[in-house]
Order: structure tokens, then C-alpha cells, then sequence
């Protein structure tokens, strides 16, 4: 590993958080008192394009004064945009974490900033409140590259003066030996493509940071080996030798290729190469410039055109286009409607043509086997990284060639349901029925549409034994309905004509069901209903419930598909906490799908009279009376009459995320068995239970009950994760012992951990450091 990667690695880390009872940081805070990092600027924004500069204006190098600063922290400014998935680092040059935390001393130029400290994180020297220099990141073995790095000045100083070409370098080629002055400097004369590079990359930079012997080296190289000075033709000759691709230069370009990345400038000295007529693409990116803009131009006069033909065009398109995903400009984000045409040019060869079937089942079938890849092509065109123009174009041709085929397939659905019933009648208790007593626990997943559960499948894939099957909700597809037919009380409820929301009640009493009740009915039966943060004895069973993806799909509609792994990556960690604490066997089940349409459903009016309740795509109708719409009974109460919404339409108006309706997207919801494939093992187990947790300021007590010698605690910011300890670990003596923890950690979400002698968790506990 590079180190410039293992640098980013360990800044990005810093913003870690548990997301269960902890906000995500809002920036990651960077100080440097001795202005060590700043020689490395071009280099450490290339490798993290989300970092800002506290500086002057200067927006194209992403730097700028504190008000500027915040504003593009929040994007709020069209002229700097930042990765959406990254959390924003800002690096102050010049500025120590005294300075930000003394507010009533700090300088006036800082003040706006200084409020970022509560919202964000630090990235300081092993937790010690100190900046991270350059020779601490070297050197440390937590955090760092863990080399040995001399001490005396004339290695300290080579090794800032060649601090970008020490952060170009492989950890391993620095490793297993003592790092000394000459061996900074050869790292100057070693690697003459990598100079090369960096000069054209930013050749005033180099010539300034860069000492005489050097340059001259360069030079020397340059006209014996790559048949042109630097200092005569200069860097835009360099440049048309690189994308000619001949001779010597082939290995440069091939360079340049496997590390594109570390030269962010260096494409737009190549965009000054005019190529000829026989140029190849690969290595002109004027070429690609004006085939991306030729793209744009060409997909947006497809709007004028019907479906067939866009489909059509889509399909030419993609194979003018697909080899391009293959340069580098690809990688660099510089052909990014060449990479959204992937998905697009797919979905219009599988909307060719609308499915249907004998019954809603044969529907499901052909829907299981091939047609799910449909509305996951949709969710990854709709979050593949375009400027907004791109993606409003891409929401308008997926409206031409997904949304009349999504329609459709789904009026079908409906039109089999209306004549010969829907086969979901009775089976949704299935998501329980068939759990044995003991080691199993059920894992209730909102929202988890077929075609995320087949993503989820495949991230799941390498941790345990996976299955994944399919079952129908309970009508309507909301979660009021839904979620409470999936439970292991289904047995315990009912519904009545006079329950409202599709909120079924108490079979033995006229009460709504609620978390309350689950809870209660759970017990009665034997279950254990596990918080966030619990994982239970495993020789029991119990009841899981995470994920946002409904409540994230009704907050943010269309950004829905850019959020999906993100979604997903918790509930696998959800699923590893599981699993590692011993249950051998966790059923993922849920409550509906939905439809989320890249322009608003269409309305359709319901008149507000004939409703005791309205939702988007289904309405309770008053007296049972004929509406002209498809009217279905409530899984709780056959005499409920249940209006659904025509196709993918709504009877209310601005809808682009909504489920309630009936749809295979809606109604065929997935089950996945995961059964782990660790040795289950033959003799008793230790046990342990915490009983009581206090922090009397950074000494937290610890209060447990146990059944084995050698189990010890720790506080942990992640509960599975060894390395994450911010504590020393203290055996338990009488169930009891006491944890103390550095005050840089104080309000840190952390995880209280018991362990047994083999290091396996026995239980845990999310809490604050120092919460009182």
C-alpha cells in the first residue's frame, strides 16, 4: 500500500461514529501548528478530493477563509463540490487545537470555525491531543506506517523536503530498515517516470520545492532517455509525447495509467494536445471531452422521441460509447454518461418487452428469476455521480423506458390479482412459522425490496450460509400491516372495522398493537426483543428490527438509490454482531417493498368522501362502496375494503417514493436464511450479563454477572473490533472493575464489551464516555 493511501485511510477513520446512537460528524478537523503537510497539498487533495484548505481564496484548489470554508462544508457554493459519501476534511495550516478550543481567545479569522469542533471529529496524534507530524505518522505503529525513521536533523529535514515522494511510496519498500537522510534522498533520483509526472503534473511546484541536484537530474534523464528537455521544449511537449504513446513513452503512459489519481492536473495539460485524425481516445482526453459532450447532446434529443425508439437509440448509443468506460478518464470521473449508459443501455434491452403469466405466481416466478435486475439497473443509474443537468436528463429517459414498462408489467399484476385472487392470502406468517426453539432470531429489515435483498445477498455472501426465498406482504403493503403479520405475535392480533391507518388491534382486547405489545407478546412467548447495540443469549430466540431504507425513501425520494449500500452495510453489521456473539441461524425478513419513480406518479382522483383513510396508493373505502378502482379486503378484516392505486399512480399528487400499492415491487418481499458456517461448539459456553454501568467522570464501573473465570471488559468503539479499544482491558473480580479513559475521548460513543479468554463477546452496551 501506498502510503498517501494508508494517510487518507487513517484521516477517514477518524470520523468513524456508531451509527445507532451517535450523528454522523460533519467534518473531519485537520491542524497542522507547523505547516508540515502543506508541501503535500496537490497530492493529499488528489487522493482525498473531499478535503479543504483553510487559506486564501482560491476555490480551484479547493481553499479559501473560514465563512467560505463553512459554506462549502454545508454545499452550499456550485463552484466547489465535494463527495457525498465523504465525510468534508479541512486542513489549517498553521493552526493548533488550542487555538479552535480557547473560543474566547481565538483569532478573529478562525471564529466561524470554531463551533466545528462540537459537529465534527479531530485527526490528532493517538488520541494525545497533539497534531500528527509527518515524522509521528512515519514512525507510529498505531495510526501510522510503523517505520523506523532516524532522528537526527538532516533526516528530518530530508524527509519534509521529500515528503510527496515519501507519501508516493509502497509502505513496504520503506519497511525493515532504518530510514536516514541518504535514504530520503535517493527517493528523489530513484523513480525518474514519478518526477516526470509530478513536473507535468504541476511543474512550477516542483521546480520550487524541489533542489537544484534534482532538477538537473530530471533534465539529464529526460534528454538521454525520453529524447526531450524539460527546460527547452517544456511541459506541453511532454505532454504530446505521452498521449503519442511511443517508444520509451508507452511505459510512462502505462505509468500515468495504474496511478492517474496522483496527478490531478496532469489531464488538464493533456487536454491542450490537439490529436490527429488517427489519434486513439485512450490517451487523448480532448477525444473524450467531445465524445461526453456529444453523448449529452445526443441523449437529450432522445426526449422527443417515443419509448421504442429510445430504447432503440440507447442500445446505439451504448456501443459507441462502452469502450470508453475502459480509459482512464473513465476512473477520473471524466466520462461519467459513458458510465450511466451501462445501466441504461440494459434497461432498455430488458423493457423491450412486458412480462405477465398465468397467475400472480407465474408473475412472481419470471419476476425472481430475471426481471428484479430491472429495478436495480433504475437504483444504480438513478445514484450513479452526474452534475445535476446529467441527472435530471437521466430522470427523464428513465421515465421514457422504465416508468411506462414498470406501469404496465404492473396494471398486468393487478389485472391477474382481480381475477383469480391474490396469492399472498395467508402465507405471510410463513417469514416465522418454520423457526425452531433455541439459536435462531428473527431479523425484521424495513423495507427491504426484492432486488436490495439480492445485493444484500451477495455482501453477505462470504460470512455465512445464505438463502434467499420470497413471500408476499399482507395487503395493503404498508408497514402498519405488514410488519405486524411477519411478527411471531401475528397469533395475538386482529382487525377491526373500526381500526384505523391499517393498524390491526389486540386479539383479547379493542386496543391498537404497538411496540408496547410486541414487546409484552414476544415475552410471552419466549422471545427476547433486542434493542440496538443488544445481542442476546443465543441460546434462546429473539427479535431484531434496523435499517432505514423506508424511512430514508420517504425523506428523500429520489437520493433513495444513492444510499441503498450504505443502508445495507449496516444491517450486515448488524448481522456480523450477531453472529459473533454465537446465533447460529438469523432469518431477515420485512414488511413491503416499494416504487420509486423517476418523475412524479401520476395522480388519480379518489373522491375524499368514500375514504375513512387515504394513503398514496391504497385508501380504506367507507360502506365497501365500488370506487371503480381494485378493491381488495385487509388482510386483518376481509370487510375492510381496501382501494389500490390503478398501475404506478397515486392518489396523491407529488409522489416519487410511496408503497401501499399492489405491484411486485410492493408485494413480493424476500426472506434470507443466513446460518453461520462456524463450528457450533459441543460444550458449555461462558456466559455473561452486565448489570449495572456508571461513569463517575472518565472511570466508568462496570457491574456484571458471570458464569467463568477470565472474562475481562473494554470500552470499544466498535463492539467487534479488537483494534477500536480506546481503554487497557481489567479482568472482572467479583464481577466488578473499573475502566478509565482518556478525556480526548469524553462524549465519544463507545461500546462497553465483556470477552471471554478467547477474546469472543459475551455482551455488550452502547454508552457515552463520561455521561453522567
Amino acid at each position: 500500500m501506498k502510503l498517501i493511501d494508508l494517510l487518507a485511510e487513517e484521516v477517514r477513520a477518524s470520523a468513524a461514529y456508531n451509527s445507532n446512537i451517535q450523528m454522523a460528524p460533519s467534518v473531519i478537523l485537520w491542524t497542522d501548528k507547523q505547516r508540515q503537510w502543506e508541501s503535500a497539498l496537490p497530492l493529499l487533495q488528489a487522493a482525498m478530493p473531499e478535503l479543504v484548505v483553510l487559506g486564501d481564496y482560491a476555490p480551484e484548489q479547493k481553499r479559501g477563509p473560514a465563512i467560505w470554508i463553512k459554506c462549502v462544508i454545508e454545499g452550499v457554493l456550485s463552484e466547489v463540490q465535494l463527495p457525498q459519501d465523504r465525510t468534508p476534511i479541512l486542513y489549517l495550516p498553521g493552526v493548533e487545537r488550542r487555538d479552535l478550543r480557547a473560543i474566547a481567545d481565538c483569532p478573529d479569522v478562525l471564529k466561524p470555525l470554531a463551533e466545528l469542533q462540537y459537529r465534527g471529529c479531530w485527526w490528532i496524534y493517538n488520541n494525545t491531543g497533539r497534531d500528527w507530524t509527518v515524522n509521528a505518522f512515519l514512525i507510529s505503529a498505531n495510526g501510522g506506517a510503523g517505520l523506523d525513521v532516524a532522528k537526527d536533523d538532516k533526516s528530518q529535514q530530508a524527509m519534509l523536503r521529500v515528503l510527496t515522494e515519501i507519501l508516493e511510496s509502497e509502505r513496504e519498500e520503506l519497511a525493515n530498515r532504518r530510514l536516514e537522510a541518504p535514504d530520503f534522498n535517493k527517493l528523489v533520483s530513484s523513480d525518474p517516470v514519478r518526477d516526470l509526472l509530478s513536473w507535468m503534473n504541476d511543474s512550477k511546484a516542483c521546480r520550487e520545492r524541489w533542489d537544484a541536484p534534482r532538477w538537473q537530474a530530471l533534465v539529464g534523464i529526460c534528454e538521454t532517455e525520453y529524447h526531450f528537455s524539460p527546460e527547452r521544449d517544456g511541459e506541453l511537449t511532454a505532454a504530446e509525447l505521452l498521449c503519442q504513446r511511443q517508444g520509451v513513452w508507452e511505459s510512462v503512459w502505462q505509468r500515468y495509467a495504474e496511478s492517474c489519481h496522483h496527478y490531478p492536473s496532469l489531464p488538464e495539460l493533456l487536454m491542450k494536445v490537439q490529436p490527429d485524425l488517427a489519434a486513439d481516445g485512450a490517451s487523448y482526453p480532448v477525444i473524450n471531452a467531445d465524445d461526453e459532450q456529444r453523448l449529452e447532446q445526443d441523449l437529450s434529443q432522445l426526449l422527443s422521441l417515443d419509448s421504442a425508439q429510445v430504447r432503440q437509440q440507447l442500445l446505439r448509443l451504448e456501443q459507441r460509447h462502452a469502450e470508453r468506460r475502459t480509459w482512464i478518464w473513465s476512473q477520473l470521473g471524466q466520462a461519467p454518461l459513458a458510465g450511466v449508459m451501462e445501466f441504461l443501455s440494459q434497461i432498455a434491452e430488458r423493457t423491450q418487452q412486458v412480462f405477465s403469466g398465468i397467475d400472480a405466481e407465474e408473475m412472481a416466478e419470471l419476476y425472481r428469476q430475471e426481471y428484479w435486475q430491472v429495478d436495480d439497473l433504475a437504483l444504480k443509474a438513478l445514484a450513479y455521480p452526474l452534475s445535476n443537468g446529467q441527472q435530471a436528463l437521466v430522470q427523464q429517459l428513465l421515465a421514457l423506458i422504465y416508468t411506462p414498462w414498470l406501469d404496465e408489467v404492473t396494471r398486468n399484476f393487478q389485472n391477474l390479482v382481480k381475477a383469480k385472487g391474490y396469492p399472498g392470502v395467508g402465507q405471510v406468517s410463513e417469514a416465522t412459522a418454520a423457526y425452531a426453539p433455541g439459536g435462531e432470531v428473527v431479523f425484521f429489515v424495513d423495507g427491504l425490496r426484492y432486488d436490495i435483498a439480492q445485493r444484500l445477498e451477495q455482501m453477505l455472501v462470504s460470512r455465512a450460509n445464505i438463502k434467499l426465498s420470497s413471500n408476499w406482504a399482507a395487503l395493503p403493503s404498508v408497514t402498519a400491516t405488514a410488519k405486524a403479520a411477519v411478527t411471531p405475535v401475528h397469533d395475538k392480533l386482529t382487525g377491526r372495522v373500526s381500526d384505523r391507518d391499517f393498524e390491526p388491534s389486540l386479539l383479547d382486547e379493542d386496543k391498537d398493537f404497538s411496540a408496547y405489545y410486541l414487546k409484552k407478546f414476544l415475552k410471552e412467548k419466549g422471545w427476547v426483543y433486542l434493542e440496538e447495540g443488544e445481542t442476546g443469549d443465543p441460546s434462546g430466540n429473539a427479535w431484531v428490527q434496523s435499517g432505514d431504507i423506508d424511512k430514508e425513501g420517504h425523506v428523500k425520494g429520489l437520493k433513495l438509490a444513492a444510499r441503498i449500500d450504505t443502508l445495507l452495510e449496516e444491517v450486515v453489521e448488524r448481522v456480523d454482531e450477531l453472529l459473533a456473539v454465537g446465533w447460529r441461524k438469523i432469518r431477515i425478513v420485512t414488511d413491503h417493498g416499494w416504487v420509486l419513480t423517476p418523475g412524479t406518479m401520476s395522480k388519480v382522483d379518489l373522491t375524499k368522501h368514500l375514504t375513512d383513510t387515504r394513503w398514496g396508493r391504497c385508501a380504506v373505502i367507507k360502506d365497501a362502496v365500488d370506487t371503480g378502482y381494485l378493491q381488495l379486503g385487509w388482510y386483518w378484516n376481509k370487510d375492510v375494503s381496501i382501494a389500490m392505486a390503478p398501475g404506478i399512480s397515486s392518489f396523491k399528487a407529488g409522489q416519487h417514493y410511496d408503497h401501499g400499492g399492489l405491484s411486485l415491487q410492493e408485494c413480493l418481499t424476500p426472506i434470507i436464511e443466513i446460518s453461520s458456517n462456524q463450528q457450533v461448539q459441543t460444550g458449555p459456553s461462558a456466559t455473561a450479563a452486565l448489570s449495572d454501568l456508571r461513569w463517575l467522570g472518565l472511570t466508568c464501573k462496570v457491574q456484571a454477572e458471570t458464569d467463568a473465570d477470565g472474562v475481562v471488559a473494554v470500552l470499544r468503539t466498535h463492539a467487534a473490533d479488537a483494534d477500536s479499544e480506546i481503554c487497557k482491558r481489567k479482568p472482572l473480580k467479583g464481577g466488578k472493575c473499573s475502566l478509565m479513559v482518556d478525556d480526548d475521548f469524553e462524549g465519544m460513543t463507545a461500546v462497553l464489551v465483556l470477552l471471554d479468554e478467547s477474546g469472543n463477546v459475551l455482551a455488550k452496551k452502547p454508552t457515552l464516555v463520561g455521561d453522567e
